[in-house]
Formats: C-alpha cells, sequence, structure tokens
C-alpha cells in the first residue's frame, strides 16, 4: 500500500480514455440498490438476471480493478483464477490500472458506471462512501465465515461511517492489508561510523533521535556529504508528543497545542537548525528513497509496502519504533476492497470481497511481503515474518500495527481542511513561520473548512 494523501487527488479529464479500459459497468441507474437498503441484496430485476443466468448455466460476470506493481498483478492474477476455480458460476476481468488510478475512478465514478469491485484507499474512502457510491457490508458480513474479531481494529475501523464521520457505523469496505509506518536504517552505516543500532522494542526519544541522527550525518565544508535523517513525516511526531490533530469529536483543528507545536519545531529544526535531515533543495537532485538507497542517507521512515524493493539492496538494513517521546504511536496505511453501489451483482461482488479480504487471499498478498496481513493471527506467523529474509525485526512491525492510528486525512468525508493544511505547512519547513505561530495561524480557518466541508458533523 503506497502512501496516498496530500490532495494527491486531482479529478481529471480522462473519462474517455478510461471507460475503454474499464467499459460500461455491469450495474446502471435502474438497477441500483436503493440508499436504505442496508442488507446489501440485490433488487427484484438483479434476482430476476441472476437467476435467467443460472437457468442458461452462463456464469455472473463481474469486474474487478485495482493498481499495483508488477508482483501485485501476478498476485491477484493468480489469485482471481483461484477464486474461479472455487466459483464457477461466477466470471471476474481484471482491470488493472497502473497509473494515476484514483484520478481515473473519480472520473468514472462520477458518469455512474464502475467495475463491481475495486480497491479504495483509505484516504478517499470519505467521499466515496458519503457519495453513496459503496454498498454496506454489514448484513453480508453477519452471514461470512470472515472473522472480524480477528481483524486489526485500526484496519476495520477506518472502513465504517456513520452518515456523518469515519470511524463509526457500517462496514463499507473489507481490508486489503494494512501497512504501518516505521523507521528504517542501513545496519551497514551505523557499523561504520561506532553507531549503536536502535532497539526493536523501544521507540528512541526524539533527542535520542537527534543524538543519533548527528552521529551519522557527515559533512565536508559546508556540504552534507551524509545525511543521519531522512524527511519527517510529521503526523507520527504529533502522536508521538502526546498531540492530535482533531478533536475526538472531529469538529476542531488542535494543532495548535503545546504537544504538537513542540513536535513540529522539533521536526522542522532537524533539518532548519542541525542540519542532519536533507531540505527541499538537497531533495530537488536526489530524493530520500535514491538517497537511502544509494547509502548516502542512514534512517528513513517507511512503510511495509518497501520490503520487497529494500531486500535488493546491496547493504544490510532493519526496522525500528517510529521515534516517539512515550509509547508507540504513529499512524498506518490501507487500502480496502469495496462493492460498487450500483452493482447488478452484489451477491458475486461480495463473494470476491470475502476471498481476497479472507485467509486465503491475505495469505497470497503477505507472502510477497508489502503488507502486513488484515488478521493478526496470520501476522504472528512464518506467512508474514518470514525468517532468514530482512528485515530481522519483522515483529516491529506487527507492534506498529497494534498501536498505530489512520492516518487523519481518513477521518472526515471532505478533506478540504486536510489540503488546506499541506499547502501552508512550507512555510514552516523553509523556516518563515514558527510552529507556534502558522498553527495558531491557520487554526480558524481549518476550523472553518472543516465545518463548510462536513456540515452534516454539525448538525
Amino acid at each position: 500500500m503506497k502512501r496516498m494523501k496530500k490532495g494527491l487527488w486531482i479529478i481529471v479529464s480522462v473519462f474517455m480514455l478510461f471507460s475503454s479500459v474499464i467499459g460500461c459497468s455491469s450495474g446502471n441507474n435502474s438497477n441500483s440498490t436503493s440508499a436504505d437498503n442496508k442488507s446489501g441484496n440485490t433488487d427484484t430485476t438483479t434476482s430476476t438476471e441472476v437467476k435467467t443466468n443460472e437457468k442458461s448455466n452462463e456464469p455472473v460476470k463481474i469486474k474487478f480493478s485495482g493498481w499495483g506493481d508488477p508482483s501485485e498483478k501476478e498476485v491477484f492474477t493468480k489469485l482471481l483464477k483461484a477464486f474461479e476455480e472455487k466459483n464457477p458460476d461466477i466470471k471476474v476481468e481484471y482491470v488493472h490500472v497502473p497509473a494515476d488510478y484514483v484520478g481515473k475512478m473519480n472520473t468514472i465514478l462520477a458518469g455512474g458506471e464502475a467495475p463491481d469491485v475495486f480497491y479504495v484507499p483509505d484516504g478517499d474512502f470519505g467521499r466515496w462512501v458519503s457519495q453513496d457510491l459503496l454498498l454496506p457490508l454489514d448484513d453480508y458480513m453477519s452471514k461470512s465465515s470472515v472473522d472480524t474479531s480477528d481483524m486489526w481494529d485500526s484496519a476495520l475501523v477506518r472502513y465504517r461511517y456513520n452518515g456523518a464521520v469515519v470511524g463509526d457505523g457500517s462496514l463499507y469496505a473489507l481490508p486489503k492489508d494494512i501497512g504501518p509506518t516505521v523507521l528504517y536504517y542501513n545496519k551497514d552505516l551505523f557499523k561504520k561510523m561506532n553507531v549503536p543500532f536502535p532497539s526493536a522494542d523501544a521507540p528512541m526519544t526524539f533527542e535520542q533521535l537527534l543524538d543519533t541522527a548527528k552521529k551519522l550525518t557527515v559533512t565536508k565544508g559546508d556540504k552534507v556529504e551524509q545525511y543521519g535523517m531522512g524527511p519527517i513525516w510529521w503526523e507520527g511526531f504529533v502522536f508521538g508528543n502526546g498531540g492530535q490533530v482533531l478533536s475526538a469529536d472531529k469538529k476542531e483543528f488542535v494543532m495548535n497545542s503545546k504537544e504538537a507545536t513542540d513536535a513540529l519545531q522539533f521536526a522542522a529544526d532537524l533539518s532548519l537548525k542541525h542540519k542532519v535531515v536533507p531540505d527541499g533543495r538537497a531533495l530537488k537532485s536526489m530524493n530520500d528513497g535514491q538517497m537511502f538507497e544509494t547509502g548516502k542517507l542512514a534512517m528513513m521512515i517507511q512503510g511495509r509496502w518497501m520490503v520487497p524493493t529494500y531486500r535488493k539492496l546491496n547493504f544490510d538494513w532493519d526496522v525500528a519504533p517510529l521515534p516517539a517521546n512515550g509509547k508507540w504511536s504513529g499512524w498506518s496505511g490501507s487500502v480496502g476492497l469495496g462493492v460498487y453501489k450500483k452493482t447488478k451483482h452484489a451477491d458475486a461482488a461480495f463473494k470476491l470481497v470475502e476471498y481476497l479480504g479472507g485467509p486465503e487471499g491475505q495469505k497470497e498478498q503477505s507472502m510477497m511481503g508489502f503488507a502486513i496481513p488484515s488478521f493478526k493471527s496470520m501476522a504472528n506467523t512464518d506467512v508474514f515474518l518470514q525468517p532468514g529474509q530482512k528485515p530481522e525485526h519483522a515483529g516491529v512491525f506487527i507492534k506498529a500495527a497494534e498501536n498505530q492510528v489512520p492516518g487523519p486525512w481518513t477521518q472526515l468525508p471532505n478533506n478540504k481542511w486536510w489540503d488546506l493544511l499541506g499547502q501552508n505547512l512550507g512555510q514552516m519547513w523553509e523556516g518563515k513561520k514558527t510552529a507556534v505561530d502558522l498553527m495558531n495561524e491557520l487554526k480558524p480557518k481549518v476550523d472553518k473548512t472543516i465545518k463548510d466541508g462536513n456540515p452534516v458533523l454539525f448538525k
């Protein structure tokens, strides 16, 4: 699961191009399920159509869409074939979208057509579910063999919606995966610089991180040749210092608290003051991933999804908890598997979701190494831990999943407030404004954007 946030989703005019790839959905407006149908059952027309297929012995045809690199595409092609063998009455057309998935899905969904089953990024779930584009799954799940009590709660909760906020109410997607964020580090550089490895059991404090990063930073004159730490994913630092982004009722922006602004300023000063993190100018010639892969960066924050890539590196590396002034914390990413609300074949579509999100589908995906399985019991086996392969301390991901929360961009249906925040943070990273001044300045503007964009929350 790639990190999907920061206002990446710009709807582009690609409907004609994308519709030629996806084609017509198996549903249309006249056959959509009613808005108050919480059972997930299809309407009379749909039922008749399914029976006709059964009488003619023709399999039901559904479409499934997602993105992913070649290895993910290969695994899902294999999974879909196995699904069809187990369900000969269902045929699945796999529509793989290698680039701009969300932009294309936004366009096709706005046109009233979509694949029957499709990837639902957690950052886009709120918008899609609030637009009544996803089928509620509660009644289906009540009859399913999938044990949700064995799933990570932080994975499930981000696909719930109560009509006002995300995180509560009916379930509208099953998690395809959960991807905690952790600290990756180059063990060879640590050995070379005679610096002790970070603990796999307890997070470094912010000051310990700074001290370690200073020891791993190499300068020649006024030029930094090796950085101790990569760019900071600030959300984890805010959480790790006891701060929050939104209030508990999600009606208010609270990043002007001392806990949050102290964490933000510390993160900014790692580059501005201490020079242990590359600034924007340094990252123009080589990004943080390239720096880490070429041995010019000792530590960086990333998700589980980088493991397959990093296993190909020619140096030794491992993972540790995100730095925090206290207990384990941070955020995790996820992608869900949702059913299109207007599908004609809800039963068949849910069967596919159940299979891909269930034990067999999760096992195959976990073997690739890029995500933690949605089932806690499976995560604690060799299927995920994969002894003998890097990272040595794969259990760090499990404890991170237990303690990390969905990113703040997942909490409200309308995310214009998040875009506003992101558009202004550059002033802090560039040293033009302090964290305290910027957050106090932004608070009334962000609060207004939250209220204007999510009026149902304030009724």
